[in-house]
């Protein structure tokens, strides 16, 4: 009887086992040849994978020495310091676009391509105010990187970070867009921000400034700068569009169109709060407040100074240092702008060559 209910069993499960196998007939066919090639290939076709395989090339590896001072007490000994950086490829031609700190003061500086070459990099031009710089080697034909458009990111879209942080070569973090549009203090002292930039929680560390951003079609979204030290996950990049801009007008001028201040946007909050603490007698409450004229500027030779408050660029109303700054890009290099401002409550001009 006990064998009698086995059998039974047996043979409903085979037919239960065959009328699945008609009903689904592709899931035994797969030939095994196919099969063995999945199990190869594993991963591979994963976004972060295609992407690093395809734009590898593009970041290079900046080393720099610097000749250093250091106090041994009754003299001074001139040492070497060796830094290490990230760059991008800009151009075929040998165009390097990186960070401005990563090649300041450098008297040495070389570029390692990922295929292990290796070039002397010279200075074309450099811009604190961004961090950015461009470096010139000597190579043709080098492949260059896929510019994409940072005016399109979106917050959460997913993001690879390329670059050689602490030393450790082509290494690869991925992760999100966390925030657009940050601005960063850099130099409290002079009230320096570096503005508009893309935050994301792909790992950044030391090493990897001047590595490139990219999405996950293998496009350059930003150029990775800066990290707060004190927090995990909280890292900057400069858009693209930013640096591209500055990049070509170093590479043809030799140096950005810049009119030569720093400053922020007055705020009728923000006038009340100067004039409380600083004790200036502002004359408007809007417009763009100058805290810093750098030497030798335009801004400089056309007699701007510090606590000045522009108001208009060629007659025409601004409300802060956005508009301004949209203002001298527009003019482009060899260009004039006429400038209304205040000094207090006295309103004045400018005449400004950029």
């Amino acid at each position: 009887m006990r064998s009698s209910k086995v059998f039974v069993g047996v043979l409903a499960f085979l037919v239960i086992l065959i009328a699945w196998s008609v009903f689904n007939p592709e899931v035994g066919d797969v030939p095994q040849e196919d099969i063995a090639e999945s199990q190869e290939q594993g991963n591979w076709a994963e976004p972060v994978v295609q992407v690093v395989e395809r734009v590898g090339p593009i970041t290079v590896k900046i080393e720099t020495v610097r000749d250093v001072l250091v106090d041994q007490f009754f003299f001074y000994e001139v040492r070497q310091q060796a830094g290490i950086g990230s760059g991008v490829v800009y151009r075929e031609d040998g165009y390097i676009l990186t960070n401005n700190h990563v090649v300041q003061d450098a008297d040495q500086i070389v570029v390692r391509l990922p295929n292990g070459q290796s070039y002397r990099g010279e200075v074309v031009g450099r811009d604190p105010l961004s961090d950015l710089a461009v470096l010139k080697v000597e190579a043709s034909g080098l492949k260059a990187a896929a510019i994409g458009d940072s005016s399109q990111l979106r917050v959460g879209q997913s993001v690879i970070a390329i670059g050689n942080p602490l030393g450790q070569d082509q290494t690869v973090t991925a992760g999100v867009i966390s925030a657009l549009n940050r601005d960063l203090l850099v130099d409290p002292e002079n009230n320096r921000y570096l503005e508009g930039m893309i935050q994301t929680d792909a790992a950044i560390n030391p090493g990897n400034s001047g590595g490139p951003l990219l999405n996950t079609n293998g496009e350059v979204i930003g150029i990775n700068t800066a990290i707060i030290q004190q927090a995990q996950g909280i890292g900057f990049a400069i858009p693209i569009s930013t640096a591209r801009q500055i990049a070509d007008q170093i590479i043809e001028h030799g140096r950005p169109l810049r009119l030569g201040v720093l400053g922020g946007s007055l705020t009728p909050a923000l006038a009340a709060a100067i004039r409380e603490q600083a004790g200036l007698d502002l004359g408007v409450e809007r417009g763009a407040f100058i805290t810093r004229v750098i030497p030798d500027s335009p801004a400089a030779a056309a007699g701007l100074s510090q606590g000045d408050v522009i108001t208009a660029v060629n007659g025409e109303e601004i409300a802060g240092m956005n508009e301004l700054r949209d203002a001298v890009q527009k003019a482009g290099f060899g260009g004039r702008l006429t400038f209304t401002y205040y000094r207090g409550r006295d309103q004045r001009q400018a005449e400004v060559s950029l």
